[in-house]
């Protein structure tokens, strides 16, 4: 009786642990988590502040990229801590992600491409059934659009995802 009831509670066991290791948890990551970078937009130096929105007395260059720490909204606009105690502000760049992989512009005729801040480019456009390496992502919202030159976007909802290399 004794032995018959170890091999059930180890078979138990056991399959618990199998069931278990199908299932995959990922993390949802926000602005405030680890994985995001900010890209200097700004014409010129872009000013940097401390966390109670007070400038500070260096700034960073025009296409610079910064790892971002944590976001704060001070006054209705956001800042991206790029150093301790430095925050960048929102007016002055953009947020991405790193994200490689190949899309394919799959609408019938010529789709629209963007700039970091959603404005139409109104002399670009990709050609119909083209493929196009794409290096990072940025959203309107919840709209998620990739990057297919410097400072050229494209919308997710216009192209078609053909391979992705993940990060973890």
């Amino acid at each position: 009786m004794k032995r018959k009831t170890i091999v059930i509670l180890m078979l138990t066991v056991l399959l618990t642990l199998s069931f278990s290791s199908l299932t995959n948890v990922a993390k949802a990551e926000s602005v405030t988590q680890p994985g995001y970078d900010a890209e200097v937009t700004s014409s010129t130096s872009a000013t940097l502040y401390n966390s109670s929105g007070d400038v500070l007395k260096y700034g960073l260059a025009h296409g610079s990229d910064w790892k971002v720490g944590s976001t704060l909204n001070i006054n209705g606009t956001d800042y991206y801590e790029v150093s301790t105690g430095a925050y960048l502000s929102s007016k002055d760049s953009y947020l991405y992600q790193n994200r490689l992989e190949i899309i394919r512009d799959d609408m019938d005729s010529s789709t629209p491409v963007y700039t970091y801040n959603f404005k139409q480019v109104s002399d670009v456009a990709l050609k119909p059934d083209t493929y196009w390496l794409s290096d990072r992502i940025i959203y309107s919202g919840s709209i998620p659009y990739v990057r297919v030159s410097t400072d050229e976007f494209v919308c997710m909802t216009d192209v078609t995802q053909e391979s992705f290399t993940e990060y973890l």
